[in-house]
């Protein structure tokens, strides 16, 4: 038995008054270690939750010996315009994920504003711009939509080169440019479920895996540069009619050969 106790109950027969005070005293004492204990826990979780979210993820290739992290996202802050462009009212970032939907609802209301018949933005359309030469990419998305379209929804991994679409009964496709395309229905990717996807790139060789599923392509058409997009190698996603895109996290290696 501790010695504060042991005198506590060799007084307590003697003195009541003192007794009771010593009890209020005790009890005081032990709240406000209590206290200062729970505060400094809740201190040092805070302090390792912010330096853990500071680190940079780790990087792991199959590919690469090294890369260097260029860009990394969780959308808690603002729209970072390097990658995404300005922020628009089809493009906002909302409750930790980057939303995207179309900029107009009606083909009426779309010529109306922009005085053309053509590129009326009636679906999704996001780029992520400045992809390097050779890369890592972790990304997870999804096409928020109920049903497939001719061509949509697809991500072009380079603008309109390597494609990556859905089956019709779940899974992905990957579609080289003027090369061929490879089913790939053990993903079981499906519309409107998250997407977890991992791609490494070089020309000539690309690694995707795809909700766990991992292929890796070499062939001469495995490349993501456009010659005519003027705008530089970037990744392009297309929803089609009624969906939304929706980002939860983005991490992009730069990565040497």
């Amino acid at each position: 038995m501790p010695y504060k106790e042991i005198v506590y109950v060799t007084l307590s027969n003697h003195n009541p008054t003192f007794n009771l005070k010593l009890q209020e005293t005790s009890t005081m004492n032990h709240m406000t270690h209590t206290c200062a204990a729970l505060l400094y826990s809740t201190l040092l979780c805070l302090f390792t939750c912010d330096a853990s979210a500071a680190d940079p993820p780790a990087f792991e290739s199959e590919i690469f010996k090294t890369g260097t992290l260029v860009y990394s996202d969780d959308f808690d802050g603002n729209i970072d315009r390097e990658r995404w462009g300005a922020p628009t009212k089809d493009k906002q970032i909302r409750n930790g994920n980057l939303v995207v939907v179309p900029k107009f609802q009606s083909k009426e209301e779309a010529m109306k504003a922009l005085k053309r018949d053509h590129h009326l933005g009636l679906e999704p359309i996001v780029h992520i711009n400045r992809i390097p030469e050779a890369f890592v990419c972790h990304l997870r998305y999804k096409f928020d939509t109920k049903k497939l379209t001719p061509g949509r929804p697809s991500f072009q991994i380079g603008h309109h080169m390597i494609v990556l679409n859905y089956l019709e009964d779940g899974g992905h496709r990957i579609k080289l440019p003027d090369g061929p395309s490879f089913a790939e229905p053990d993903s079981g990717m499906k519309l409107g479920e998250w997407i977890d996807l991992v791609i490494e790139y070089k020309k000539g060789e690309i690694r995707m895996v795809v909700n766990g599923h991992d292929k890796t392509y070499k062939h001469a058409a495995v490349t993501i540069i456009n010659e005519k997009d003027k705008l530089g190698t970037r990744f392009t996603f297309k929803g089609g009619p009624d969906c939304q895109i929706v980002f939860d996290s983005v991490r992009l290696w730069n990565c040497q050969e």
